[in-house]
C-alpha cells in the first residue's frame, strides 16, 4: 500500500497559502488512496528529519516558497532517495531564479521583458526604461510587486525592498492581457485569462474569492492559443521541469512575453491549475492522483 506524505506550511510568506494547499491536496488523495498523512513544517531541518522517519513511498510537495520550492527539499528528499511530486531539485532552483529564468528563455529566443537584477540602489541608475514591473527574485504569490513610472518612485520602493528581499528584479511593464498556462507531464491544458476586478494580480486578489475574473478556455483565437501553449511547453521543457508546473504570461500585439514558472503550483479552491485541469475535463481528485502515480 503507497504510503504518501503531503507536505505543507513551511516557514515563507506563503504559508498560510501552502496550508490551505496541503489541506485540500490531503483531502482529495483520500479519495484514492488509504495511506496518507499531511504534515505541517514549521522549518527545514525539522521537516526532513520528520519525513525520514515517517519514511513514506512518496511526498506530495505542497509547500510555496522558500526551501520547499527551490530545490532545497527536493535535494533533500533525493538523498533519503524518497520520490515526490513536481520537478527536481535542478529544475526548481532555476524556476525560482526568476532572472535565471529570463536568461534562460532569452538565450531560446522565448519573448520575456526586459529585465535587470539589483542588490543595491546605485543600480537604479543603469535603468533606461519606464515604466517597470519591481518584484523580488525569488518570491512567489506576487509578494513584493509594484510598479514605478519614474527613477524617484523605483528607488523609494527598490528602497525598502532591500531592506527584505537580498535581491530585486525590475522588469519592463508589459500592458496587455494576463495568460497563465499550465503543463502536465509535458502537455499544455486549456489557457486562463486573468482579469482582476480592481487593480492587478496581487496577492490579495488571488486569493480573495471573487476578486478576480477568471476566464478559461481564454478567448485568444486558435493561432495564438496555439503559440502560447507550445511557448509554455518549450518553457517547461528548456528549464527542466516535470510533473506540473505554470507559465505566467502577458500578451501585448499579439506577442507573448513568458514572466516566471511556478513549479509548485498552488492547489486551494481559487488556483489556477486546478481550473486549468477543471476545463479540460479533469476533475480535482483526478488532477492529484496524476501527479501522485506519476512518480
Amino acid at each position: 500500500m503507497k504510503k504518501i506524505v503531503v507536505v505543507c506550511k513551511g516557514d515563507s510568506k506563503e504559508k498560510e497559502v501552502s496550508l490551505k494547499s496541503g489541506k485540500t491536496v490531503y483531502e482529495a488523495l483520500l479519495k484514492n488512496f488509504q495511506n496518507v498523512e499531511c504534515l505541517e513544517c514549521s522549518d527545514k531541518k525539522s521537516c526532513i528529519q520528520e519525513i525520514a522517519t515517517k519514511n513514506p513511498d512518496l511526498v506530495f510537495i505542497a509547500l510555496h516558497g522558500s526551501w520547499g520550492e527551490n530545490g532545497y527539499l527536493q535535494a533533500a528528499l533525493d538523498m533519503l532517495n524518497i520520490e515526490y511530486t513536481g520537478s527536481n531539485c535542478e529544475s526548481s532552483a532555476l524556476c525560482m531564479n526568476k532572472f535565471v529564468t529570463k536568461s534562460i528563455l532569452k538565450n531560446i529566443n522565448i519573448p520575456t521583458p526586459k529585465g535587470i537584477l539589483i542588490n543595491n540602489c546605485k543600480d537604479i541608475d543603469d535603468i533606461d526604461f519606464y515604466p517597470v514591473c519591481i518584484k523580488p527574485n525569488s518570491e512567489g504569490s506576487s509578494i513584493g510587486v509594484y510598479f514605478a513610472n519614474n527613477k524617484e518612485e523605483l528607488f523609494e520602493r527598490v528602497k525598502e525592498l532591500l531592506k527584505e528581499f537580498k535581491d530585486i528584479l525590475i522588469e519592463e511593464k508589459i500592458e496587455g492581457k494576463e495568460l497563465t498556462v499550465s503543463v502536465i507531464n509535458g502537455k499544455a491544458l486549456p489557457i486562463i485569462e486573468i482579469r482582476p476586478k480592481k487593480g492587478f494580480y496581487d496577492y490579495k486578489n488571488k486569493y480573495t474569492a471573487g476578486s478576480t475574473e477568471y476566464i478559461v478556455p481564454a478567448p485568444l483565437g486558435e493561432d495564438i492559443t496555439r503559440l502560447c501553449q507550445k511557448l509554455a511547453i518549450r518553457t517547461y521543457q528548456a528549464l527542466g521541469c516535470s510533473s506540473a508546473a505554470r507559465v505566467d504570461m502577458l500578451i501585448r500585439d499579439n506577442v507573448p512575453y513568458v514572466l516566471e514558472v511556478n513549479t509548485i503550483p498552488g492547489m486551494t479552491a481559487t488556483s489556477l491549475l486546478p481550473k486549468a485541469a477543471k476545463s479540460d475535463g479533469i476533475s480535482f481528485e483526478d488532477l492529484v492522483k496524476i501527479m501522485a502515480l506519476e512518480k
